[in-house]
């Protein structure tokens, strides 16, 4: 084609058809986790732990939604679905839209799959009412809480100690 000719939508259809190679293919990971059933160890690396948290989390999401997001990050996009995942939490948060998540009531059945837990103050099993917590009651986190104060205040009066003893010993206070 010479200078300063315009292209016909026909030419450039004419080329295209038959020359475009298909899209690489790759074996996506599969999600081998089923509803309801205990996830594999994590492997040691920690992209593998990563990739291996981003599989578990898509598990919980509808099988549509979780479909459309492995095909968007390992073909579209051809990122680890981990990466994805931030990605999309980066995006809600530039927009603005962090702090109005869309919640799925269902996801509260995941949380009631931890039985029970050990109180880290009493040592007694209980069945924890949230994720992450500690203690069995309000009175153990209590006293665990106030016993923590006391262990600083205690560090805290020697170290005071420890500068008054440096300080009369050069000479610097009475």
């Amino acid at each position: 084609m010479a200078k300063g000719q315009q292209i016909l939508t026909d030419e450039i259809l004419g080329n295209v058809a038959g020359g475009l190679s298909k899209a690489p293919t790759q074996t996506p990971t599969p999600l081998t986790y089923a509803e309801g059933a205990s996830p594999q160890p994590i492997e040691g690396s920690f992209h593998g732990s990563l990739e291996e948290a981003a599989n578990l989390l898509l598990t919980i999401l509808p099988t549509s939604i979780r479909d459309y997001a492995c095909e968007l990050a390992d073909i579209t996009l051809k990122i680890p679905r981990w990466q994805l995942i931030l990605g999309s939490l980066m995006a809600q948060q530039e927009s603005g839209n962090l702090a109005a998540p869309s919640i799925d009531p269902s996801w509260r059945q995941v949380e009631l799959l931890i039985k029970s837990s050990i109180c880290e103050h009493c040592k007694t099993e209980f069945p924890p009412k949230r994720q992450g917590q500690k203690y069995c009651s309000n009175k153990c986190g209590d006293l665990a809480r106030g016993e923590e104060i006391q262990k600083q205040n205690k560090l805290k009066e020697e170290i005071r100690r420890m500068e008054e003893k440096a300080e009369r010993e050069a000479g610097l206070r009475a």
